[in-house]
């Protein structure tokens, strides 16, 4: 016999719905947890340069999903910042590929050290079913963006 006090199942859209705005407002309040010197845009860049290795600016602004013009003012204030280097392409002496240096990793690192340590205090207020839950969730969430548009 069905239970008839359980909750009703949610539609797509609903879960859509509170879905969109849960991790909207987690964004914002992650980008808050950045050391407050590197803006989110560096530290977006300087994560695509860790996980990708040397990029054309090209690759960068793609990846990164803004305009070229963008992105090359964004590397010119890394390179001065002596967060990233630049290097010939290997195969092709015209283009230049930037890449992620010892001091970029350390303000990665520092960056995402300070949000996950945010999140893990949070984490930490719920009980071993609900970590679980979050877990599970950020798993099967994980899979959904990995598995493309």
């Amino acid at each position: 016999m069905p239970n008839q006090f359980a909750a009703p199942i949610a539609t797509p859209t609903e879960v859509a719905s509170n879905l969109r705005v849960a991790l909207m407002r987690m964004v914002r309040r992650l980008k808050r947890e950045t050391d407050g010197e590197h803006s989110v845009s560096v530290i977006a860049a300087l994560g695509s340069l860790n996980s990708r290795g040397p990029l054309t600016l090209g690759e960068l602004a793609e990846a990164e999903g803004v305009s070229r013009p963008s992105m090359t003012v964004l590397a010119a204030s890394l390179l001065d910042q002596n967060l990233i280097s630049r290097r010939p392409d290997p195969s092709d002496g015209r283009l230049v590929r930037v890449h992620i240096n010892q001091a970029g990793k350390r303000v990665l690192e520092r960056s995402r050290t300070r949000r996950n340590a945010y999140l893990a205090k949070r984490l930490g207020a719920l009980d071993g079913d609900e970590l679980r839950l979050v877990d599970e969730a950020a798993t099967i969430l994980l899979r959904l963006v990995e598995e493309g548009p």
